[in-house]
């Protein structure tokens, strides 16, 4: 990979350094969750057929773990035979927050070891899918740039497929933080697994369920792009499926965001522009009355807390799920 690919991150001198995956790595680790008594589980079977579909048409090793809340009796058998013996299902019987329940299932892909033999990891949502051809694609640039921490593109509802070698026209190297800060969401996060181990969790202060709504996704992917030391590739297509974005992200999610690019900005001075244009959005928002002067202020109060707080809170789990995994 050339220095072309790599924005250059000011360091933070309290971070580790990503140490490059061995170039023995291979697979791919999945980590979903789904509330179960939420209605989403036709959306849960969509996700895990394209990911067998994709096993199918390739030879991928994919190792999915999934985590079912408000599940009182178990994960339904309809679930696990669609997962399939790849994966691990799980199940509690409350609900957690968004970032709670990826750091669950992080520690379950710790603890099996799964981290430390895969190439890379990603994070869709349970209403996402795979079209044909992107996790293969995208397979293809972690093996063959073994400086590669992070990849990412859009989603929509009617995503676009990759055909086999497409990847190196579709991809193209991060030329600055607007780029990731655009484009990147859970479902489109794709981060090299060595990186992930040096990352460690999601802030539980952030995401759905969280004190602060949303901005978990941008927070882990800014820590992700330092910790690999800003090796990236993003792509302007909608390459994964999911629902198209709604209106009401901007406003709902503004909190989250503004507090993840304040956090970053403070040890790297260059994302400091992406947060006072986080802030000129929230500005904007309140001239389209889609956010209160209230919400506005509390906001503001939140988001920029972000700067004074440049430790991510992680948990360990303080339990076991209280269905064991499938395996």
């Amino acid at each position: 990979m050339t220095e072309t690919m790599a924005i250059r991150p000011t360091p933070d001198p309290a971070a580790p350094r990503c140490i490059p995956s061995p170039r023995d790595r291979q697979g791919i680790v999945l980590l979903t969750t789904c509330d179960l008594a939420g209605g989403r589980s036709a959306e849960l079977l969509r996700l895990l057929g394209s990911v067998q579909h994709a096993m199918q048409a390739a030879p991928l090793t994919i190792r999915h773990y999934i985590l079912l809340q408000r599940a009182p009796g178990g994960p339904p058998a309809e679930l696990l035979a669609a997962a399939g013996d790849t994966s691990c299902v799980m199940a509690i019987g409350d609900r957690v927050s968004l970032s709670r329940a990826r750091n669950l299932l992080l520690c379950r892909a710790r603890q099996e070891g799964a981290l430390s033999r895969a190439l890379w990891v990603a994070f869709p949502d349970d209403d996402a899918w795979y079209p044909q051809g992107v996790l293969a694609e995208v397979n293809g640039l972690f093996s063959a740039h073994g400086s590669l921490a992070l990849v990412t593109c859009r989603y929509g509802a009617d995503p676009v497929p990759l055909q086999r070698g497409a990847a190196t026209r579709a991809f193209r190297p991060l030329r600055g933080y607007g780029d990731l800060v655009r484009v990147v969401s859970s479902n489109t996060l794709m981060v090299r697994a060595s990186v992930v181990e040096a990352v460690g969790g999601f802030d539980e202060r952030l995401g759905v369920g969280a004190r602060i709504n949303g901005g978990e996704d941008l927070d882990y992917a800014l820590r992700a792009l330092a910790r690999g030391n800003g090796a990236a590739l993003v792509a302007a297509d909608p390459l994964i499926g999911h629902r198209d974005r709604m209106p009401w992200v901007r406003s709902r999610y503004f909190a989250g965001s503004l507090f993840a690019l304040a956090r970053a900005a403070r040890s790297r001075p260059r994302l400091t522009a992406q947060m006072l244009r986080k802030l000129a959005v929230g500005v904007s928002l309140l001239a389209l009355r889609e956010l209160s002067a209230r919400e506005l202020r509390e906001g503001i109060r939140a988001g920029l807390g972000g700067w004074f707080t440049p430790a991510p809170a992680i948990s360990l789990p303080d339990r076991e799920p209280v269905h064991p995994a499938r395996r």
